[in-house]
């Protein structure tokens, strides 16, 4: 009889526990259906815009629209294209000059609201330039947060030129460019590369060819697409990298030093000390060759300029001194000398942005780089210093025209 009744009461637990089970996970998904509708309701989204691709490892996910809060905040729309611009029509309207931008996180600025970026107070300061008689100024963005000029490269052959832009403007951050241009120094495994060969250059797509790759892209598209799918999902991955942001940047403030002298991408500063800097100079300046070439070959000329680094144009000139010290070199001013001979031997118009964006900096004590909600002087351009950039290089282009 003991063991009849024990039985009996354990399956009574067991079904009531089933119930419970039951209610709970009906409660959950009602609360989840009302939070969904509520945040879709409220205009909330936080998006995953990329998505890894073979052809350059990675790129925007067309369609793709939400808040950007990561570093800064803004509206993020991807167009169809696939990248971070409203829609262009294919054919270029009369009377139109067409400037095309390919760069990195620099240029595809996800910090600013689309129309405070570089480009788009370029194109709106040109609307003002007498050269151009009356003609509209149309800035098409190709830039993709990570990508090296081998990326910019690949991104002019397969979607900018048949956009027949009048300009292809190259931003090259000299922050990270050069290193994301070579694979030992960079190491990402899922970037694609260019090597020289007997001078020519050969497109190294190995890292996108592997199983490993495929494999992870096929998990990243299912994650994209359920995370992508609600909004709930959104917010709780949103919270847990602003979680991990407010740390990092807690963490950094505490450090003593502003730049890290043993940064890796710091080295740039110096002449090239390894075999492998020497080649990523070398690699970066036939792939800028490159993109000339193929831009004059399809009628648009081909302009390029060099990006600030943040430590560049810190606004206090007692920690870039404090920095060139620790990095035992008299100037920061290496790559931007170098770019600057490189484009005056193959006839590139280049326009600087460091001297003219230190000046201000130090005239007016203004953080160029950096967010309240990261750490100022540090990280991408805020809206003063995209401003200060594209009013200098309209003035250049229209100087020019």
């Amino acid at each position: 009889m003991a063991a009849r009744r024990f039985g009996a009461d354990k399956i009574v637990i067991m079904s009531v526990g089933r119930k419970e089970i039951a209610l709970v996970v009906v409660s959950v998904a009602l609360c989840a259906g009302v939070a969904e509708i509520a945040l879709r309701a409220m205009g909330i989204a936080y998006p995953i815009f990329h998505k890894l691709e073979s052809y350059r490892g990675w790129a925007p996910q067309p369609g793709a629209n939400g808040v950007w809060v990561t570093e800064g905040k803004a509206h993020i729309s991807i167009n169809a294209e696939g990248f971070r611009d409203r829609d262009h029509a294919i054919e270029k309207p009369n009377g139109t000059l067409r400037i095309a931008i390919l760069g990195d996180s620099m240029s595809e600025a996800f910090a600013v609201p689309v129309e405070a970026t570089f480009w788009s107070v370029m194109a709106r300061e040109l609307d003002q330039c007498d050269a151009l008689a009356g003609r509209a100024v149309e800035a098409l963005n190709f830039s993709v947060s990570g990508y090296g000029t081998a990326q910019a490269l690949l991104t002019l052959r397969r979607n900018t030129l048949k956009y027949a832009p009048d300009i292809v403007l190259a931003p090259v951050f000299t922050g990270n460019d050069i290193v994301n241009n070579d694979r030992v120094l960079d190491g990402h495994k899922d970037r694609v590369f260019f090597t020289q060969a007997n001078g020519a250059l050969v497109l190294d797509d190995s890292n996108t060819r592997t199983t490993r790759f495929w494999f992870k892209a096929a998990w990243r598209n299912i994650r994209n697409t359920l995370t992508n799918g609600s909004r709930v999902l959104q917010l709780f991955r949103e919270f847990y990298y602003r979680t991990k942001t407010a740390w990092k940047s807690r963490k950094q403030s505490t450090d003593g030093g502003v730049f890290d002298p043993n940064g890796r991408e710091y080295q740039v500063f110096k002449k090239p000390e390894t075999e492998a800097w020497r080649r990523a100079w070398t690699t970066t300046e036939a792939l800028l060759r490159a993109m000339r070439d193929e831009s004059r070959a399809a009628g648009a000329a081909f302009w390029m300029a060099t990006l600030t680094a943040p430590a560049q144009v810190y606004p206090d000139d007692k920690v870039r001194t404090a920095f060139k010290a620790a990095l035992k070199v008299k100037s920061l001013d290496y790559p931007d000398r170098r770019i600057a001979a490189f484009a005056r031997r193959e006839k590139i118009p280049l326009v600087a942005l460091l001297d003219p964006l230190r000046t201000r900096a130090d005239a007016t004590g203004e953080y160029l780089h950096g967010f309240p909600n990261t750490r100022m002087g540090t990280g991408h351009w805020n809206e003063i210093g995209h401003r200060a950039a594209g009013e200098v290089l309209a003035r250049a282009v229209c100087s020019a025209l």
